[in-house]
This record gives C-alpha cells, sequence and structure tokens, in this order.
C-alpha cells in the first residue's frame, strides 16, 4: 500500500491541533481589533484596565503587599462604644464600624474640631454632632457637578443629611484647587472621603499634613479598603505617597473598617489574613426611625 502523507497530515492530531490555534489567534485578533477601537471611541475605558485593583498591587511597594498594618478598634480607643442615630445603608456610604471609628476618635479631643473633605449625603458629620464641637466640610460646589458628569439624582443627594443643621459649616469647591492655608486651622480628626482616584487622594492626603494637622492629630481615609479582608490598593499607594515619610510607622488599617488611619501614638499591628477568623464579636441594637 502506497503512503499518503497527504491524507494522513489532514486526518492527523497535529491538524487538529494547528486548526485550533488558526482559531484561537483569530478570536485574539478579533477580539484585540475591537477592543482597540472601543477604547478608541470611549477613551475612558482604558481607566478601567489602568485602574483594577491587580495593576495597583503590582505597582505597590514589596513591604506593603500585604497592605497596612491591622489595628483593632479597641486598641485604638480602649472604652470603645457608641450610638448612631443616622444610618442610610445605602451605596456610597459607610460602614456601621467606620462611622463609630470616628464617632470615637472625635471622643478622645474636647471640643473636638472636625473636617472631612467628601460629604455628599452627609451620613458621616451628621452622627458626630454630639461629639464634636466645630464640625467642617469641603465638598464640590454643585455647580461644578456637570465637570464630572454627575447625573442629578446625584446632585439631589448631596448634603441631604446636613442641609438644616447650622452646626455644621459647609465649605464648597474642588479640593485639589482649595486654599487649605486660607482656613488658618488646625483640626483634631481629618476625615479624607472625597474622589478616591489616585491623584486626588496624594493632593488631599498632602494639603491635610501640610496645612490641618497638630501634633495629636488623627487622619481618617475611608474606602482603603473595598470591604474590610480587601484592600484598595489604590488608595493605598496614594497613601503612602502622599503622607510624609516621617509619618509612615503611624500608617494602620482598622480591623473590620474600610479605613486607614494615621495617629501619633504606636500600636503593635499584624499583617491582614484573608479569612482568618473573627477575633472580635459585635452587637447591634437596630431600628428604622
Amino acid at each position: 500500500m502506497q503512503f499518503k502523507f497527504a491524507d494522513f497530515f489532514w486526518n492527523s492530531h497535529l491538524f487538529k491541533q494547528l486548526q485550533y490555534l488558526k482559531m484561537s489567534l483569530s478570536k485574539k485578533i478579533s477580539k484585540f481589533i475591537n477592543g482597540f477601537f472601543q477604547i478608541c471611541k470611549n477613551p475612558w475605558l482604558l481607566n478601567i484596565i489602568i485602574d483594577q485593583n491587580e495593576n495597583w498591587e503590582k505597582k505597590t511597594p514589596n513591604h506593603y503587599k500585604k497592605g497596612l498594618n491591622q489595628v483593632s478598634l479597641d486598641q485604638l480607643f480602649p472604652n470603645f462604644d457608641g450610638k448612631l442615630d443616622t444610618v442610610a445603608f445605602l451605596d456610597g456610604g459607610s460602614l456601621i464600624t467606620d462611622l463609630l471609628l470616628l464617632k470615637n476618635a472625635c471622643k478622645e479631643f474636647e471640643q473636638c474640631k472636625y473636617f472631612e473633605i467628601g460629604t455628599w449625603r452627609g451620613e458621616s458629620i451628621v452622627n458626630l454632632i454630639d461629639v464634636a464641637d466645630d464640625l467642617n466640610t469641603l465638598d464640590l460646589d454643585t455647580k461644578d457637578y456637570k465637570t464630572y458628569n454627575f447625573s442629578q439624582d446625584y446632585e439631589n443627594a448631596h448634603g441631604f443629611f446636613i442641609k438644616d443643621k447650622s452646626k455644621i459649616k459647609q465649605h464648597l469647591g474642588d479640593s485639589t484647587k482649595f486654599d487649605f492655608s486660607g482656613l488658618n486651622k488646625k483640626f483634631d480628626v481629618i476625615f479624607i472621603d472625597g474622589n478616591h482616584r489616585f491623584d486626588f487622594v496624594v493632593s488631599d492626603t498632602k494639603n491635610v499634613f501640610e496645612h490641618l494637622i497638630h501634633e495629636n492629630s488623627i487622619v481618617i481615609w475611608h474606602d482603603y479598603a473595598f470591604s474590610p479582608e480587601k484592600i484598595r490598593f489604590e488608595i493605598l499607594n496614594a497613601i503612602i505617597k502622599g503622607v510624609p515619610k516621617q509619618f509612615h510607622k503611624n500608617l494602620y488599617h482598622v480591623e473590620n473598617t474600610m479605613c486607614a488611619i494615621y495617629t501619633p501614638k504606636n500600636y503593635e499591628g499584624n499583617i491582614l489574613k484573608l479569612y482568618d477568623n473573627p477575633k472580635r464579636i459585635f452587637s447591634i441594637d437596630l431600628k428604622i426611625n
């Protein structure tokens, strides 16, 4: 029988593998071309790729790959407790533990002076009325919302909880352009919760440490983590860049919260361990007002 190489080849495993490779490459090339044209039409799509958490994690200095050392709420505040009168449980808000972190921080100071960057509904600051005497917020003027393509519904939600609260002083403006030195005042507790893009967090952080803190001030960043056990590396990198190096040793992730904290006090921290057993259990008494 005459051996026919052509028949052998067309029916061989090698040919089938080559066919599969061709189809696979065609799909990848097609996806690449489609993706390229989508980005050309919608350049903002590129930010989704650039800002992926995995990409920011790769940029993180090696000694911060596992995040900031964690400290517990009762390490920071041995008498930690509190009551919250206003919690919405809506997107863009804070965890109960985030809000109580702020409240207990303010309780550390007599006649606490508090400054907040990024207010939106006002849920965080309204819960501090009974523990702080000097309450200040900085948020975008609604006339600037169109610059950031915020919807009308978003604008309507702005300041929802603080519209009738005369004790709260509202400063309006873009935090990257705001004259912090013009406040001519130092604050006890500062909460950074504005635009969460890297450059904005770096700018806000630098301004706070340059103009607003005194030797005992506490600084808290919201959304350092997506959840208490998932670090948001873009924010971590921004904090590292924005905080002067001499203060890095006093940066911590507060357990059971989405917050990072700067405190002048030193604590023995621990590394975040995913799926670790709970070390602390909380009790909640909840009602609808």
